[in-house]
This record gives C-alpha cells, sequence and structure tokens, in this order.
C-alpha cells in the first residue's frame, strides 16, 4: 500500500539519525499534546465569555499564581533532576517505580512544609502583591488560597508522574491526560455559568486535577512503574537529591516572575490581570505545544547522547536545532502578530468580553507572539545545559534574567502600560536564548577537544 510505503520510508529515514529521532519524538509529543492544549484554549473561551476582565477572574489568576509559587519552586527542579536521572540510569520498570513513589513522597512531604509557611506569609504580602485590590477582594483572594490547597499537591505529584512519562518517550499518554482538567472546567461552566464566581473556578480545577491524577496513577501502574520500595532509601535519590539542590535557586527566581508580572498588573486597575492573562493565552498554548515538546525531548536526548560521550555530535545537533527553530519560530509569529487583533476578536469577543476588552488584550498578545522563537532557543539551551549538569550556572542565569525582567516590566509598565510587562518578558528571554546557546556551544567545544 502506497501509506505503508511512505511510513515505511519515513521511518528508515529517521533510524538513520539520532537526531531525526529526536526531531520525530517532538513532532509525536507536539501532536498528541494538540489535543490537550486545544481543550485547555476551548476553556479559556468558555471563561472569558462567562468572565470577561471582571474583577472575580483576578482574584482567581492571583490566587492560582500564588499558590503555584512553592510548587513551581521545587516542581521545576526536581522534575528536571528526575527526568535527567530516568533517561541517564538504565534502570529496571520496577526500580523506575520505586524512584517515582520515593521521590513523590519527599516532594510532597516537603511541599507540606513550605505550604503553611507560604500561607502564613502571604497576608503580610498582599498589600504589596494585590496593591490595586479593594479589601473585600483581597479578603476572597485569601479565601481562594485555601481552596486551592488539593490543587496544589495533586499536582505535585501530576509533575512527577509526567516525569516518568516524559523520560520514557511515552508522549501519547503524557500528551492526552492533561485533556481531563479543562474538560471538567468547561462542563462544570457549562452547567453551573450563572454562578459567575471564583468559587465555581477553584471546584472544577481541583475536582479536574484529582481526575488526572488518579488516570496518571492507573497509567502508570499498568505499566509497571508504581512500586513501593520496603523502605524509603535516600542512596539511590542521591543524584535527584543533588541536582534538584543545584537547580533551586534558578527555579526561585524563575517562579517569581509571574508574581512580580501579576503584582504590577493588580496594581493598574480592574480587569488588568485578566488582560495580561487573556494576552498571554495564545502565545502560551503555542509555547505549550512547540516549546514544551522541545524541552521534553531535548533533555533525555542530549542526557542520553552526552552519557554515551557523543560530544561532538551532541555540539552538531545544538547548532542545527537553533538554526531550525528561530527561523520556524519567526515565520510562525509573522502572520500572528499582523493579524492578531482580528485572533482576539474571534476567540474571545462575545458576551463579557467587548470590543474594549479586544483593544486592550491585542498588543499585550502581539508582545507575547514576539517572545516564541526566543522561547524556542531558550528552552533548548537550558535543558542542554542541564544535561550537561551544569546546574549551578543555569540557576544564576535565570536568576539574573528574572532580576531584569522585574526591572524592565517595572520600567516598561510605567511608560507603556500593560503591554510593556509582555515586552519586558520577550527582552529577557532573547538575551536568555542568546546567554543559554553560547555557553552550551562553548562547554561542548571544550569538551570534545
Amino acid at each position: 500500500m502506497p501509506i505503508a510505503s511512505v511510513i515505511s520510508r519515513w521511518n528508515s529515514y529517521v533510524a538513520c539519525s539520532p537526531l531525526r529521532k529526536m526531531g520525530h519524538t517532538a513532532l509525536v509529543a507536539a501532536t498528541t499534546s494538540l489535543i490537550a492544549k486545544g481543550m485547555a484554549f476551548i476553556k479559556e473561551v468558555v471563561v472569558a465569555s462567562i468572565f470577561g476582565l471582571s474583577g472575580a477572574l483576578d482574584i482567581y489568576l492571583v490566587a492560582f499564581v500564588l499558590i503555584g509559587v512553592p510548587l513551581s519552586i521545587l516542581l521545576n527542579a526536581v522534575q528536571n533532576a528526575f527526568i535527567t536521572h530516568l533517561a541517564g540510569a538504565n534502570l529496571t520498570p520496577n526500580e523506575e517505580g520505586k524512584r517515582l513513589v520515593a521521590t513523590s513522597l519527599l516532594t510532597l512531604a516537603c511541599l507540606a512544609v513550605l505550604l503553611p509557611v507560604w500561607l502564613w506569609a502571604l497576608p503580610y504580602a498582599l498589600p504589596w502583591l494585590a496593591s490595586g485590590f479593594s479589601a473585600e477582594k483581597r479578603q476572597a483572594l485569601e479565601t481562594a488560597l485555601y481552596w486551592l490547597i488539593p490543587y496544589y499537591f495533586l499536582t505535585g505529584f501530576n509533575l512527577l508522574g509526567y516525569g516518568v512519562l516524559q523520560a520514557k518517550a511515552r508522549y501519547l499518554l503524557n500528551g492526552l491526560l492533561p485533556t481531563a482538567t479543562p474538560i471538567v472546567i468547561v462542563l462544570t461552566l457549562l452547567v453551573w455559568r450563572a454562578a459567575g464566581d471564583w468559587k465555581i473556578l477553584v471546584i472544577s480545577l481541583v475536582i479536574g486535577s484529582a481526575i488526572e491524577s488518579l488516570l496518571l496513577l492507573v497509567a502508570l501502574y499498568r505499566h509497571g512503574q508504581i512500586a513501593f520500595p520496603h523502605r524509603l532509601g535516600i542512596k539511590g535519590m542521591n543524584p535527584i537529591i543533588t541536582s534538584s539542590l543545584a537547580l533551586l535557586p534558578g527555579t526561585i527566581m524563575l517562579t517569581a516572575s509571574p508574581v512580580i508580572e501579576q503584582a504590577i498588573a493588580a496594581a493598574m486597575g480592574e480587569g488588568s490581570n485578566a488582560a495580561l492573562a487573556y494576552g498571554y493565552k495564545l502565545p502560551s498554548a503555542l509555547q505549550g505545544i512547540i516549546v514544551t515538546a522541545i524541552g521534553i525531548t531535548a533533555l533525555p536526548y542530549f542526557a542520553k547522547q552526552l552519557g554515551q560521550g557523543e560530544l561532538d555530535y551532541c555540539l552538531h545537533s545544538l547548532n542545527k536545532l537553533v538554526v531550525w527553530l528561530m527561523f520556524g519560530g519567526v515565520l510562525l509569529i509573522f502572520p500572528l502578530s499582523l493579524f492578531s487583533s482580528d485572533i482576539v476578536a474571534l476567540l474571545y469577543q462575545r458576551d463579557a468580553f467587548d470590543a474594549a476588552a479586544t483593544t486592550r488584550v491585542t498588543p499585550i498578545q502581539v508582545a507575547y507572539f514576539a517572545q516564541i522563537p526566543f522561547a524556542l532557543v531558550a528552552m533548548l539551551g537550558i535543558k542542554v545545559l542541564v544535561a550537561l549538569k551544569l546546574n549551578w550556572l543555569m540557576s544564576t542565569y535565570t536568576g539574573l534574567a528574572v532580576l531584569l525582567q522585574a526591572i524592565l516590566a517595572y520600567e516598561f509598565s510605567a511608560r507603556y502600560g500593560i503591554p510593556g510587562i509582555a515586552w519586558a518578558a520577550t527582552l529577557v528571554t532573547a538575551l536568555l536564548a542568546a546567554t543559554s546557546f553560547f555557553t552550551a556551544r562553548i562547554t561542548l567545544v571544550k569538551l570534545s577537544q
């Protein structure tokens, strides 16, 4: 059959090169995640039609970002270290299952210790973080944080579970399982849309995350990747713990970035947080498909190649990927930026989301579209640095980037309004992309000599 012949030739072509295999797996990862990202975007359209740029949505968005701070700090470090360990180590499925359970228990224990400290400190920080909120709105924000506690722990496990799927190149499940949460949110909002309150968003998010965790547990168990160790041994965990600690300074600073953005937006009037969020929705969805596909495939790929001593081929792969990613990213964003206003109107402008909201969101979306090619290269460079075990250096780069972004976001927002926050992020992403790429390249050149 012609189709079978084409597939056979494609498989033969891909098999000739490890880099082609990585490109193929990235394509598979991006394709399978389309359903989840598409469902997530449908959820945003439904939310926009019900909430518009309302204060209730401001409360939900800020609470969502704030409850995720300890989660992002710890999980961004642990997940990267965990994937690198699984991809580079020759473990049986049973041993992988034991590492997953041990890592999950230790991580959830750390999250449990961090949470009360964070919730205790937040009320003192809210006058700054939510300076534009009224007293009533700030009180609702504090309540929303407590309602999101179950989501906090569920997401902690989910991210580690997805780390196993990514390390083992099981991209179909990795792309499909995240559809559970947006499906639940959409169904809940369609049934109880009259409520129009932040509580319905929080409840549906928690229920969706719980269903997602259950499905992930079943998938891992069926593949023999859930196994309880006889005792919580630290010996086998040393590489994960050491790498995680090295990555923590960078993830602390990286997590501060959305908090700073939301704090600056909160001081700019009603609906500013929602406008910033809507401007980021479509660029974020595209980054979630393309940038994430590069991220989840590049780390195992480079970790494996470096483990086999293929330094020259790693350098070749890095150079080639940067050219293709930058070129492809620019081609992608040009038409999107040109028709940004029409895109916003088509996707969101209905019911509570009016023409004035479209005008407000469009320039923010353009700025975030411009970030995409740089985000692709930055993601590649960061993953190569992690694979090279230059974790402290990567942490330093991300820390400096976040500090610079905070300064630029404050200055640009004073001059250009909310779009200035987005342009600050784009400029800093471009600098991080250049720095991480050239550092990774120079390191590989030195090691290969």
